[in-house]
């Protein structure tokens, strides 16, 4: 039987004295290592995570303007900052593919031009949109003083209608109102007596043996019948609303949050319906007049020269050389027009233009026809193709000493001459109107006016506090 071997101790390594100082050696220097280590890292994730609370949970908290006692949030500012960056990229390409439909031409260079800049510019588009918001604080303020309000129903009346804009359809009470706008249109159609259009008889030429036959008859086209306009269902409107609530995710927007920015749009239209209202009358003063030019060569006038004392007339009127027709003549309104041009049938002294100005006068009051006399002297050739009628206009459409003269004279009577810088004028009043309702466009531009003056003055009158560094606040990634 073999014996157990016995197990043989081994000696254990003895550290010689050397390797004890350079092991301690290394001990303290491993812990100074991590006594600068550790803090630094430590602080370096506090750091982090302090960021990151700040970013997401501080920052967008944080009170970024105050109109009175109402505060903007910087949360609620970047939602609407990327909601208008959204919006302004859809005008962009709008205006794109117009611009590509037609032709490339420059009709809407300046709009394309503007929206691209703003979109290029952080801070541009950041302080469009804090104003925007400041100033919708503003008029809510003052709305709940008027008690003017939107509905929730208003809100859902706005959203439909934008939604069918979108899908190229309509409302059912757009579609309502479109029907029976064509059913008023064709009534009044109807009532219009035809003017009978001459019928040319063919000509034989018997001496050359042509034998007449009857007229050819014309064939006839039925014009195609237009397809219903598309109407905006339940389904239809879902659809769209998921669209847009997808487009609104990418702006970190709700479809509730986005209803109060619609609400807040309708209360400013309702606003500038109000202050429009109270402001601006929907008719005033106006003369119906005529007149005769008799032009001094060279006119006394430069590039911005015009009759109209409102700077409307068209700024191509000026020093006109014989052989050069000038783009402009009176259209309807008693505006220059850009589509007639000045008669220049030689150089007129001041004397001569007097000399047959006066005379012209004379032949008037002798008895003979304003129109013709117009129609064949009137160096305003377009209103002279009118018999020199002007048109209706308003107090101080004209300059100065045209707008007297036709606010004074008596209907029916003919005027002294009247020199102005185109020359000397004859004027007759056919009419005027102290009550004469303006034309929907004017009303809307005046209604525009008198709103944005008001709401300037009120944001002056309001305790409003501003974001001192606007930059530091934008949201991340706008402009890109």
């Amino acid at each position: 039987m073999a014996k157990r071997r016995k197990n043989i101790p081994v000696d254990e390594k003895v550290e010689t004295p050397k390797e004890v100082r350079l092991r301690a050696r290394d001990w303290e220097r491993n812990k100074q290592i991590l006594m600068y280590v550790v803090p630094a890292v430590a602080l370096a994730l506090l750091l982090i995570i302090g960021g990151a609370v700040n970013e997401l949970l501080i920052k967008p908290g944080s009170v970024l303007a105050k109109v009175e006692d109402k505060t903007i949030v910087t949360r609620d500012f970047w939602k609407r900052a990327r909601l208008q960056q959204v919006n302004l990229q859809e005008q962009l390409f709008q205006y794109q593919m117009f611009s590509q439909q037609f032709g490339g031409q420059d009709f809407f260079a300046s709009q394309i031009s503007q929206l691209q800049a703003t979109l290029a510019s952080p801070i541009s588009l950041g302080t469009q949109v804090i104003n925007g918001m400041i100033d919708e604080d503003v008029i809510a303020l003052r709305a709940a003083e008027m008690g003017v309000s939107v509905s929730d129903e208003e809100v859902d009346t706005a959203l439909w209608e934008e939604i069918a804009a979108r899908e190229g359809a309509l409302t059912v009470p757009q579609a309502t109102s479109t029907a029976e706008a064509g059913v008023e249109a064709t009534a009044t159609a109807a009532s219009f007596t035809p003017t009978p259009t001459a019928t040319a008889e063919p000509t034989v030429a018997a001496s050359e043996g042509v034998t007449e036959t009857a007229a050819a008859e014309v064939p006839t086209v039925e014009a195609p019948t237009p397809e219903p306009p598309k109407i905006l269902d339940d389904a239809l409107y879902q659809e769209g609303l998921t669209t847009r609530s997808d487009q609104l995710k990418g702006a970190g927007m709700s479809v509730a949050e986005y209803r109060e920015v619609v609400r807040a749009q309708l209360l400013r239209d309702k606003m500038q319906d109000v202050i429009g209202d109270e402001q601006v009358s929907a008719t005033e003063e106006q003369v119906h007049a005529r007149h005769i030019l008799i032009r001094i060569d060279p006119p006394v006038v430069d590039e911005t020269s015009s009759i109209s004392g409102t700077g409307t007339l068209s700024e191509t009127i000026v020093n006109v050389a014989p052989d050069v027709a000038a783009s402009a003549a009176l259209t309807d309104t008693g505006v220059l027009s850009d589509t007639a041009v000045l008669a220049d049938d030689g150089i007129m002294t001041e004397v001569e233009a007097l000399a047959l100005a006066t005379q012209i006068r004379q032949r008037i009051l002798d008895g003979e026809d304003f129109a013709a006399l117009a129609a064949e002297y009137s160096d305003d050739t377009g209103s002279g193709a009118n018999g020199g009628d002007l048109g209706w206009a308003k107090r101080g459409a004209y300059v100065p000493e045209f707008d007297e003269t036709v606010f004074t004279l008596p209907i029916g009577e003919t005027s002294e001459l009247v020199k102005t810088q185109f020359g000397y004028h004859i004027i007759q009043v056919i009419e005027r109107d102290e009550n004469r309702p303006k034309d929907e466009n004017t009303i809307a531009q005046e209604k525009s006016q008198a709103f944005q003056t008001w709401l300037q003055e009120q944001v002056l009158a309001t305790n409003i506090e501003r974001p001192e560094d606007l930059l530091s606040k934008l949201p991340s990634g706008l402009g890109q």
